[in-house]
């Protein structure tokens, strides 16, 4: 996420209270955050923010729909002319070769909050929610790709968008957890599936 939004006259209180979050977590992290800190981050009135959220959970939870509109809405710009290619470009976004340090900061964010998933409720059903509108995406543009026949007509478009979406979502979260490249086999892994997928008319 970039600051750019906090800085911004017209910016909501609404988005200034997300910006401050965000911040908050770059410099905690999950584990050691408040409602406190992102308080200190807030540059308007301490009350506002505690008048909306209650609890951190709460504010996470919005944080997570925040964040995942935004990168959800990044992906609807990807329109090209090919079904193909629009899912390869999703692919090379997700996995994206040259990362600068304030998007890796962001993906270690979104990794750590996907971790506490598993015991809150509440940002389980954000990223349920954020995975479901990828996997659909994705889906529809392998459908799109078979009524077009760009795509060879025996493939499930939801079982293939289910297997897509789990091995980005796999790699993402190696990529911050562990010391050795997984990105790049996966994300050529992924084109070459892609290739074969295609039908004879979409490989020239």
């Amino acid at each position: 996420m970039s600051e750019e939004t906090n800085d911004a006259e017209d910016a909501s209180p609404q988005t200034q209270i997300m910006e401050a979050t965000y911040r908050a977590l770059r410099e905690y992290g999950y584990t050691d955050l408040t409602i406190a800190h992102i308080a200190e981050e807030f540059d308007k009135s301490k009350s506002l923010l505690y008048y909306h959220y209650s609890s951190k959970d709460e504010l996470i939870a919005a944080f997570l729909e925040f964040a995942g509109d935004r990168f959800l809405a990044s992906l609807d710009d990807i329109d090209e002319a090919d079904p193909l290619a629009t899912i390869r470009r999703i692919v090379d976004v997700y996995l994206a070769v040259d990362v600068d340090d304030d998007m890796q900061d962001a993906q270690r964010t979104i990794i750590q909050l996907r971790a506490q998933a598993i015991g809150t409720p509440e940002y389980r059903a954000e990223f349920t929610r954020i995975d479901a509108a990828l996997r659909d995406r994705i889906a529809t543009e392998i459908t799109d790709g078979i009524e077009t026949s760009r795509i060879q007509d025996d493939i499930d478009p939801e079982r293939a968008a289910t297997w897509l979406l789990s091995s980005l979502n796999g790699a993402m979260l190696e990529r911050y957890t562990a010391d050795h490249d997984v990105v790049d086999p996966v994300r050529e892994m992924i084109h070459a599936t892609l290739d074969d997928l295609a039908t004879h008319e979409a490989r020239g």
